[in-house]
Parts: structure tokens; C-alpha cells; sequence
């Protein structure tokens, strides 16, 4: 339907779209890759809406194919990974790259008015796992696909937005510290943990992503799930906007000796 420099935007059925990143060789999350994301998720919802979807009355949607159903489907078109996450060094030159860049991509896919079903046919990483985490639906390949949250392994704190959703997404205390020391889940212990939905081979990961879709597309047909999600995820959307400052280990260390004194006059015990 429409192929951009970072992804591609199809429509594999009459009211199931599916956008398919494809920047090799992992699926980054650049600026210029989630501009084109924001863009597409506009046209999606554009073309929805122009077929009866969002209309609240019943009646003026019965005369569309669809009935105002609709959903979309989040997938890879590169072998190997759904995303690796952020380009994080670049991401830090950035002043305030969650909050102005990153981050209203994500809630708008997080609050999108269509049923959103993420077809993880590769690794999901970091700010790539934040992005699955941000659909209604998940299905995972059997085969390469682990969902890891590995900042820790790099120095990084987690941005404000990563903490929230995490929080809302795994209430288990255990589960959730070991997210955060960045284990890789697997298949069977995501499903289990209630992550994922679904675990099927890797050639039927995106087929039936679209026969869920097909099925569920008509439940949000009138129009009110944006707004329900809105409400539900309504702590992302605040933590985001905090703009509460994230050190980085240099910065934690500077902040410790300012404390309890210079590295060579350390505190005594």
C-alpha cells in the first residue's frame, strides 16, 4: 500500500492494516524511524475512519463492508529481530528524547483507536519490547525471540514512560525485578507471565496476527477504545511528562562523592 524508508504500511484484509519496520539490520528506533511510524499510524487511522470506524452510531456503519471494524498488526519485515531498541548514544545527544521524541510515539500507538496486535516474529529489546508491550495482543515466533529490558547492561537508566507501562504490564514483584536486571524471557515464561498471547511457529506469526485481528477488529468499531486506553494507561502519559531527571552512572557517581566526599577523601566507615 505504501512503502516508506523505514517501514512499510499493507492491508492484508479490508479493515486489518499492518505496519512492517524494516531498517535493517535490527529495526533501530531512530528519530526518522518513529516520524515515519507516527505517520503511518495517521494514515491507518485515516483510512479506518473513512470506511465507518469511530462512528457511535450502529446504523451509519452498517452500510461499510467492515462495519467500522478495525485493527492493526506491528510486525518486522527483517529476519532476526522485531527491534533492537534505541539507537542509545544518538538518543542521548537528543535534549529531552523520550518526552518529545520517543515517547508520543509510543502512547499514541499505546492509546490507538484500532485493536493493535504486535506479530513478534524476532528478538524484541528495550525500547523494542516497550513497543510490544504497547499493543493490545501479542503473538510470538517459537523459534528467535526473546523480550529483554537490557539498559542495566549498559549503563542506562530507564527513561520515566519504560518504568510506568513496565509496572502496569508485569504487577509480579519477582518478575518485574528481573526484568529490570535484564533477563531474556522466553516464550513459555512470557506466556505464562501473561506477556505474550500467543506462541506459534515463524511463517504463521503474522497470519494470525491478521486472523486475530479479523476476529477482534469489530469490537472497537464504535469508537471508544482510544479514549478507554487513554484512561487506563493515563500514569505513561504522566510519568512522561514529569521530565524527572535520569542520571547516568557518571552523574551517580558525581553525585556520591559530592555527598560523602571526594574518592580520595573517602567516608569513613
Amino acid at each position: 500500500m505504501q512503502n516508506m524508508k523505514y517501514l512499510k504500511v499493507t492491508k492484508p484484509l479490508s479493515n486489518v492494516w499492518q505496519i512492517s519496520l524494516s531498517s535493517p539490520p535490527d529495526n533501530r528506533l531512530t528519530p526518522e524511524l518513529l516520524s515515519e511510524f507516527s505517520q503511518a499510524l495517521d494514515l491507518v487511522e485515516t483510512q479506518w475512519r473513512e470506511i465507518g470506524g469511530g462512528k457511535i452510531n450502529p446504523k451509519e456503519r452498517e452500510k461499510f463492508e467492515g462495519k467500522g471494524a478495525g485493527a492493526l498488526i506491528v510486525t518486522s519485515d527483517t529476519e532476526k529481530f522485531f527491534s533492537n531498541g534505541l539507537d542509545w548514544e544518538r538518543s542521548l545527544k537528543i535534549k529531552n528524547f523520550f518526552e518529545e521524541i520517543y515517547d508520543p510515539v509510543i502512547w499514541r500507538l499505546l492509546t490507538f483507536p484500532l485493536y493493535t496486535i504486535a506479530a513478534i516474529n524476532g528478538h524484541a529489546f528495550a525500547g523494542g519490547m516497550i513497543l510490544a508491550l504497547s499493543c493490545d495482543y501479542r503473538v510470538i515466533t517459537s523459534g528467535k525471540g526473546f523480550l529483554c529490558m537490557n539498559e542495566v547492561q549498559f549503563g542506562s537508566p530507564l527513561p520515566n514512560s519504560f518504568n510506568a507501562l513496565l509496572t502496569l504490564r508485569i504487577p509480579n514483584p519477582r518478575q518485574h525485578r528481573d526484568t529490570l536486571l535484564a533477563r531474556r524471557w522466553t516464550q513459555p515464561e512470557l506466556l505464562n507471565m501473561g506477556l505474550v498471547d500467543e506462541v506459534v511457529d515463524q511463517d504463521q506469526v503474522v497470519k494470525r496476527a491478521i486472523e486475530i485481528g479479523h476476529k477482534e477488529g469489530l469490537k472497537i468499531a464504535g469508537g471508544s477504545w482510544g479514549a478507554i486506553k487513554r484512561g487506563a494507561y493515563h500514569p505513561v502519559l504522566e510519568y512522561s511528562q514529569s521530565y524527572r531527571k535520569l542520571n547516568l552512572p557518571p552523574q551517580e557517581e558525581a553525585d556520591f562523592f559530592k555527598r560523602v566526599g571526594t574518592s580520595t577523601n573517602k567516608a569513613k566507615l
